[in-house]
């Protein structure tokens, strides 16, 4: 009989690791990155608005506070419109913040008025803001060497342009 020793040391000079191998994102689950990988852009790649409502300077915004409306800003296409202190930019989710605004206030939270609205809470400076970078940020590893490959991964690989992984063996190797 060999010792527990012995028979690792025989065991490890025997066993090699899979090939290394680029994989399609669609066949990759459960597999395990064979390199570290790291974004390459922003998520979101611009300050967008979390909330339907108003994009307001907060310091021009007290309870009461009247705000001239001067646009309105949807999803999609920046329509690059900037604001000044006393007016307001209707704003949907995921919309990009207009220059010079640093908070949204919630539709639910004015009243409007023709083409003002009324303030009816307290306005705070990034409330409201999905800011560039915050759920993901340039450099920062999405996929460390070694770590099973999942779908919420996946996902973050493919906002980055992304179409396929290096990965090495997985559950049917």
């Amino acid at each position: 009989m060999i010792s527990e020793e012995e028979a690792r040391k025989k065991i490890l000079e025997t066993v090699r690791p899979l090939p290394v191998r680029k994989l399609s994102f669609s066949k990759s689950l459960d597999f395990f990155a064979a390199e570290d990988h790291f974004a390459r852009l922003p998520l979101p790649t611009f300050d967008n608005s979390a909330m339907d409502g108003y994009a307001v300077v907060a310091g021009s915004c007290k309870k009461g506070q009247r705000l001239r409306v001067i646009g309105e800003q949807p999803a999609g296409r920046d329509k690059q419109l900037c604001i000044s202190r006393g007016e307001t930019v209707r704003i949907f989710t995921g919309a990009p913040v207009p220059a010079g605004a640093d908070a949204i206030v919630m539709q639910e939270d004015v009243t409007r008025d023709g083409d003002e609205i009324i303030i009816n809470v307290a306005v705070e400076a990034g409330e409201f803001v999905r800011r560039r970078g915050c759920d993901l940020a340039e450099g920062q590893r999405i996929l460390a060497k070694g770590e099973r490959i999942r779908a919420a991964t996946v996902a973050l690989l493919a906002s980055q342009g992304s179409a396929e992984v290096t990965g090495e063996a997985g559950p049917e190797n």
